[in-house]
Parts: structure tokens; C-alpha cells; sequence
């Protein structure tokens, strides 16, 4: 019911199409956790803290960090910052105000009346500046109807913010080189496979300790995969998969362990199966590092196997969850294939 506050691509008027014109546009440029706000300054302290509940929710990585970044700009500096990867402008109907009234010229009076009505809220835009852009204005009749709009209906913005993240996040990691042979060993050898950019090696494997172990630096990133035989007397848990993460990692990773008080377990669904999603911070004690990571588990009863994907992020006094995302998405690229050769 909620999906009439969106509106698509109709409602644009000419005076857009006289910003952009029809000239080529230029790739959009910025990270893509970061979000380009543009609200009117007297305004924004009041939307902000509604805005965070959604999109500013707190990862420790060892260090706490938002999942996206809000970053307001006055709209005087609009020339400067149209081209970024993600804008947000807030207005309302009411208001006179730079932002706010550059948003209601923009509206048609058909929009107009469906934003009095209550029967929208928010239009999502892509590629209005630049290529692999997303832009998307909140309208509301009032300030008072938008700060309550935001609370109501954030999480709707939100996830369609996020899928368009992930959906882009994962077009800039395959857009060059992808190593389709790498893929094709693995799949070959192990049963399963993953898609792999090309900056990632395949630093360690074992067909008897049942592993393979990909890397890439600058900064250090790394994914394995593990598996076992699974038993009825096996109980897959917060400690059993602490336990299995941590022998491991002793192996690959020098003696990494779990940091258990900040780290979390929940059940989830992953390549249409029951899993267990671990996310939480390692550390080392000899080497006195530590970071994120995250950790996928889940049986495969045709096979009478578990699973577990795991990856992890050390990127001293850099933000980290852009890169844990990345290694998210080739996680999420596991698939199960038929072996040719190598273990049973």
C-alpha cells in the first residue's frame, strides 16, 4: 500500500530537462556511502535526526561507523556538488525558501495535489546530473507534515537508497576484468563458485582441510569459504561457529579471533537456504590489529555439508564498510555447481 508515496520518472518538468540539457553527462563522482543533502539551513537540524534512524545506523568496526554518511551542503554550493553519486533534497509546499521552492517548481499540478493529499511522499531519480547517480526528493505540505513524513515512511527511502547502492556497488566491482578461469578452477575442483574481480588472487587452498582463501590489498580484504561434513550431532550456534571461525583463522590468519562482545548472530535466508549471518569485529593479539568482519553458515543437505563464507576487513584509520560491503557481494555470488575433478 505504501508504494503510492513514490512517484517515477513522469512527473519531471522541462525546467529540468533545461538544467540538464543534452549534453553528454560525466560519471557521477563521490563515494557511493555518502549522501549530498540539500535542505533549506534552517531546516535541516530538525530532519536530520529523523533521516539517522534509517540511514545512520551504527556498525562497530572496531570503531563505530554509520551505515551512510549525510552530508548537507548549502544549495549555493549546488553547482559544486550536482554531480556526486547520491543527492537528497528536502522541501516543502509551503515554504518560500531556496530549497524548498526550487523543489515545487519542479512539480506539476497534478503531483502538487497528490503531495496535499498525502498520496506522495518521495521520487526517486537516476542518473539526473550524471551517469550511476541516484537522486531522490522528499516533499511534504509543511514542515510539520515532513518531519512526521520522514519517521512514517523513512524506511521505504531507505531501502530503495540501499538497493541502488548494492545494485551499483556490485556494477563497479565487475565492470573490468573479472577472473572467469580462477571462477572456473574453483568450481571445477570444489563444487562451488563465486564470482571473483580481478584484483583478488587465490591466496591458499586445501582439498583435505576443505578451504580456499582469496585476497586483495591495499587495504587488506580477504574471503574464504570452508567446509565440513554435517551430523545430526552438529548444533549450528553463536558458540559452534565462533569456535570453527576461530580455528580456521588460526590457520589462515595468524591467530585471529572473534571479539565476541561485539559480535552478533541472527538467522537469515542465503541462496534460497536457512543460514546464520555472524557480523562483528576480529582482533589479533600478536599483531595488535583487529577490524570487521562478516560470516555466512548454512547446510547443504544434498550434499550433507555446511558452508561457511567469511570475510574480513583491516583498513587502519580508513572507513571500512564500503570495502565489507564489496566482499558481501561476492558472498552473495556463491553458487553451488557440479564437481569434475578434484574431492568428492
Amino acid at each position: 500500500m505504501y508504494r503510492r508515496f513514490i512517484l517515477g520518472l513522469f512527473w519531471l518538468l522541462p525546467l529540468l530537462m533545461v538544467v540538464v540539457g543534452c549534453k553528454q553527462k560525466p560519471e557521477a563522482i563521490g563515494n557511493l556511502d555518502e549522501i549530498i543533502v540539500f535542505a533549506d539551513s534552517v531546516d535541516w537540524p530538525v530532519f536530520k535526526d529523523g533521516l539517522q534512524t534509517f540511514f545512520g545506523k551504527e556498525y562497530i568496526m572496531p570503531v563505530v561507523e554509520k551505515e551512510f554518511l549525510l552530508r548537507w551542503k548549502s544549495f549555493d554550493d549546488f553547482e559544486n556538488f550536482k554531480h556526486y553519486k547520491n543527492i537528497m533534497f528536502i522541501g516543502y509546499l509551503n515554504s518560500k525558501l531556496p530549497v524548498s521552492q526550487t523543489v515545487t517548481d519542479l512539480l506539476n499540478e497534478e503531483v502538487v495535489a497528490g503531495v496535499k493529499s498525502g498520496d506522495y511522499f518521495y521520487i526517486p531519480q537516476k542518473d539526473v546530473w550524471a551517469m550511476k547517480q541516484y537522486v531522490v526528493f522528499l516533499v511534504a505540505p509543511t514542515k510539520d507534515d515532513m518531519i512526521q513524513r520522514i519517521y512514517d515512511l523513512g524506511e521505504l527511502v531507505y531501502d530503495d537508497f540501499r538497493k541502488s547502492y548494492y545494485q551499483r556497488l556490485q556494477e563497479r566491482m565487475f565492470e573490468h576484468l573479472e577472473k572467469k578461469e580462477l571462477e572456473e578452477y574453483i568450481a571445477d575442483h570444489y563444487g562451488f563458485t563465486l564470482r571473483i574481480p580481478a584484483d583478488y588472487v587465490l591466496v591458499d587452498e586445501s582439498s583435505e582441510e576443505n578451504y580456499i582463501w582469496l585476497r586483495r590489498l591495499h587495504p587488506d580484504r580477504s574471503l574464504f569459504v570452508h567446509w565440513l561434513p554435517y551430523m545430526d550431532s552438529v548444533t549450528i550456534d553463536f558458540d559452534w561457529i565462533v569456535k570453527k571461525r576461530n580455528e580456521i583463522a588460526a590457520k589462515l590468519y595468524e591467530g585471529d579471533i572473534i571479539v565476541e562482545d561485539e559480535t552478533h548472530l541472527e538467522k537469515v535466508q542465503f541462496a534460497g537456504r536457512p543460514a546464520y549471518r555472524m557480523e562483528g569485529t576480529w582482533k589479533n593479539p600478536k599483531h595488535m590489529v583487529g577490524g570487521p568482519f562478516r560470516n555466512t553458515t548454512f547446510v547443504v543437505q544434498e550434499r550433507n555439508m555446511i558452508y561457511m563464507i567469511d570475510f574480513y576487513v583491516q583498513a587502519i584509520g580508513q572507513r571500512k564498510k564500503l570495502y565489507l560491503d564489496q566482499l558481501d557481494i561476492m558472498a552473495h555470488t556463491f553458487k553451488l555447481v557440479e564437481k569434475s575433478k578434484g574431492e568428492e
